[in-house]
């Protein structure tokens, strides 16, 4: 199929402008007055989280990722190391194994988009005169495209499901040997890789 457009125009009054912008002020008055309130709220949850992360700053021990030292028990702790695993993860669906410690299937499905691009001009009068262009094209999507919410849904269908599903695997056993550690808090540096 190839990508088609079409194109819509509607009209609106002068008096439904102002309609819109008085709605609008009042809109813009409530989330003015609601602001604060959450703001205050979001600065009071960062001190509280700057504190606890330089109460752990302080409190905090590094030691060698290969040795357990009995003393240390109950404390906070950072080790680094390359993290391994025995264990061996397996899509069963798509019948892909390997030894490691994430396994991860990103599925996407090929599937109608709606764009659309609008131009507004000042009719004589104070009404406005909108012209939009709706495009349709196929891409690649992690997630199902909604195609029910598009002008032209009938021409353009999408299923309403995904085949498959994403799916994360971690391996449960520990990767630091002999540490007692189900898995590693921080995953910044493990590279992920395609096996496919």
């Amino acid at each position: 199929m190839s990508d088609d457009s079409f194109t819509e125009v509607t009209n609106q009054s002068w008096f439904s402008r102002i309609g819109g912008a008085i709605k609008g002020i009042i809109f813009g008055f409530i989330l003015f007055i609601i602001a604060f309130p959450l703001l205050f709220w979001n600065e009071g949850r960062a001190v509280k989280t700057y504190k606890t992360l330089k109460e752990g700053g302080g409190a905090v021990i590094s030691v060698p990722a290969d040795q357990v030292d009995a003393n240390n028990e109950g404390k906070l702790v950072h080790l680094s190391g390359k993290a391994t695993t025995e264990d061996v993860l397996t899509d069963p669906v798509f019948g892909v194994s390997d030894n490691a410690l994430r396994l991860r299937r990103n599925v996407e499905m090929y599937q109608w988009q709606e764009s659309s691009e609008s131009e507004t001009k000042k009719k004589l009068g104070g009404g406005t005169e909108t012209v939009t262009t709706y495009s349709y094209s196929k891409e690649w999507s992690d997630s199902v495209i909604h195609s029910s919410g598009f002008k032209k849904s009938g021409e353009h269908q999408n299923p309403d499901s995904m085949p498959y599903v994403s799916e994360d695997q971690a391996a449960t056993g520990s990767p630091w040997v002999p540490l007692p550690c189900p898995r590693p808090r921080s995953t910044e540096s493990i590279s992920l890789r395609p096996l496919l």
